[in-house]
């Protein structure tokens, strides 16, 4: 043994000298006493145990009793040692032989000596072991376990240090052992036969390889036609041997190692119907992400629902959703950008789009965009209009630009954040289908101006401010005298002081009263907060609605179209009243509307409509806008 001054090492390294495990706690103090003399020099923490050192090794023994590497027990007027790494190597060493000799048997609890305290080994369930070691094994832990099986079958000493693959292939022995019977050969092959009539070559290959093949190694049966034909071998053992009352060890060992087996096959199923159930939950997450509206932040990720309603995140781990999404996010191969983007709003808020997804999303943003910003320019410049005052964008391109930048960060967010993208400038530099040709974002390389994004023109919104001012404005003379005498009074009024009315805060008008809220009038305040659960950054209720009417609307005529949207319409206003006859405030949350529209959308009648979703989000919005608005009829 190297030189060592670990106490627990050298309690190990005496019980192996004597070849004991108990030892006697006066002889085991003369010996450090000595390994300290001999050894001080390469190891100066010994010092320690020179002169007499019971009292130091008591003490650290108490600390070893308390990690399970040691215990100590009273043996008449003397004290006992008791190695408990020497146990957890002896039993290793038994399986270790068992992999060269498959007849040996498992060590069973009452191999056990009965002086060794019973606090001192864990008892646990063969499945939560296995499982527990299958996930992380530390093969260096010197703690012993008693394993139990089930259906009466004899206990098992397992030291922690043994390898998952040892058990298992001293499992695999111990079966193959009794197959290379003839008896038990021929009868199982026949029974396998019968019940795979279509897979002789699959049997053929499976006996060939894993029972007749003459080797001591352990073989993967984890996968395809060996995984099944394997465990089904593994239940017609355990059932026959069930059935023999008068067992030999033989026939107890192949049926603790047909559970050992049955217990590992059964993790790997569930861990593959995991696996399975996980990547069918991450392939339903990218196909939510590629559909309208396109833009998800991290909070509307981690509420995608999959077809039967189940949360998306349920089905895999924040580390499966943060690797997909920094996957999604990595710049591709020779400097391309990385298939998914990301863009922040002025809010803060974060938003993912993947790549190809950006001009159909910028299409749309800036048709929905151009009247409410045109409306809002026309409407502020007519009021500056109406006070004779003349704005500097509207004779300036370049201040007309930055106004419309304004106005666009104002009014719709999403957009802004997506042109004013740090990849914006990188996008240009590469080819993505357009699916409108007719639009163009990038001229030479260069982001074309809002004016030409939103089709908005500054001539045509000054021309459209001045067209809704009073016909007085319109003659040049009297407009000039108006003007005039409109700038002397604003003068005026700034020299003037205000005078501020100061109240008594403890006078109480009858104005201020606070009325009592009605059932309805609390409803639509709960509307109008959910609203902006649901609605994206900048948005309006009704422009949501319209867009999401084009997606589940597929009708080509436009009457056939209204009528359609307006016989939905009804229907879901029809259902709306009647739940809001029992429905609370309390029970007014987004997963009680989302219920109630799912449960809208099922009727037979909406059931033939093909797009479910955009139809469930459309039967959402409306309802909460009719809640929202019944407070004011």
């Amino acid at each position: 043994m190297a030189t060592t001054s670990n106490l627990s090492s050298i309690i190990r390294y005496y019980a192996e000298k004597q070849n004991s495990p108990f030892i006697d706690l006066r002889e085991f103090c003369t010996y450090v006493k000595k390994y300290a003399e001999h050894h001080v020099e390469d190891q100066a923490e010994l010092v320690k145990y020179l002169g007499d050192p019971t009292a130091t090794v008591e003490a650290e023994l108490q600390g070893l009793q308390e990690k399970h590497l040691a215990a100590v027990i009273p043996n008449g007027n003397k004290k006992l040692i008791i190695s408990i790494p020497y146990f957890s190597a002896k039993f290793a060493n038994q399986y270790k032989e068992i992999t060269r000799n498959e007849s040996l048997p498992y060590p069973l609890e009452p191999d056990l000596p009965k002086k060794l305290p019973q606090n001192f080994v864990e008892r646990k369930k063969l499945s939560l072991y296995l499982n527990s070691i299958i996930e992380e094994q530390n093969l260096k832990s010197p703690a012993l376990y008693v394993i139990d099986f089930e259906r009466d079958l004899p206990s098992i000493v397992m030291p922690a240090c043994v390898p998952l693959q040892t058990i298992l292939e001293t499992a695999q022995l111990k079966i193959r052992k009794i197959m290379k019977k003839e008896e038990f050969h021929d009868y199982f092959l026949k029974k396998l036969r019968g019940s795979n009539p279509s897979k002789e070559i699959s049997l053929k290959h499976f006996f060939t390889h894993y029972i007749d093949q003459a080797t001591t190694a352990y073989m993967d049966v984890s996968e395809g036609d060996d995984y099944y034909l394997w465990n089904q071998l593994c239940y017609y053992i355990r059932q026959d041997f069930e059935k023999i009352q008068d067992r030999t060890v033989e026939d107890i060992n192949v049926l603790q190692a047909i559970q050992i087996t049955e217990v590992h096959s059964t993790y790997l199923k569930e861990k593959f119907q995991d696996n399975r159930k996980r990547e069918e939950a991450l392939k339903e997450l990218d196909s939510n992400l590629k559909k309208p509206p396109y833009f998800y932040s991290h909070d509307q990720i981690v509420k995608f629902r999959d077809n039967n309603g189940h949360l998306l995140c349920e089905q895999y781990s924040n580390d499966d959703l943060n690797q997909y999404m920094q996957t999604k996010t990595t710049a591709g191969k020779d400097s391309e950008l990385a298939e998914m983007l990301f863009f922040k709003v002025s809010s803060g808020t974060r938003y993912y789009i993947f790549k190809k997804n950006i001009y159909p999303l910028v299409v749309r943003l800036c048709n929905e965009a151009h009247e409410s910003v045109r409306s809002k320019i026309v409407k502020d410049w007519n009021a500056s209009l109406l006070e004779y005052e003349k704005l500097p964008e509207m004779n300036d391109n370049a201040k007309f630009e930055k106004l419309l930048e304004n106005t666009v960060e104002e009014t719709s967010p999403i957009l802004h954040g997506l042109l004013t993208a740090s990849f914006i400038p990188l996008l240009a530099f590469e080819k993505i289908e357009n699916n409108d040709s007719s639009f163009t974002l990038f001229l030479d390389h260069k982001l074309v101006p809002y004016s030409e994004l939103l089709m908005i023109k500054r001539d045509k919104v000054l021309a459209d401010a001045k067209l809704a001012l009073p016909f007085i404005y319109s003659i040049p003379l009297i407009s000039w005298i108006l003007a005039l005498i409109h700038t002397k009074k604003k003068n005026k009024k700034k020299k003037e002081k205000i005078v501020e009315e100061v109240k008594n805060p403890f006078e109480e008008e009858e104005s201020t009263k606070k009325t009592p809220r009605s059932k309805e009038q609390a409803l639509a305040e709960k509307a109008i907060e959910l609203s902006r659960e649901l609605i994206p950054e900048g948005s309006t209720i009704d422009r949501e609605l319209n867009y999401l009417v084009k997606q589940w609307n597929q009708m080509l005529t436009k009457e056939l179209n209204l009528q359609l949207t307006e016989d939905v319409n009804a229907l879901i206003r029809d259902y709306t009243r009647k739940v809001c006859r029992t429905l609370s405030v309390q029970s007014f949350t987004r997963d009680r509307i989302q219920n109630l529209a799912d449960a809208l959308v099922r009727t037979p009648n909406l059931q033939k409509i093909r797009d479910q979703k955009a139809l469930t989000e459309y039967v959402q919005l409306y309802m909460i806008r009719l809640v929202s608005n019944s407070a004011k009829n």
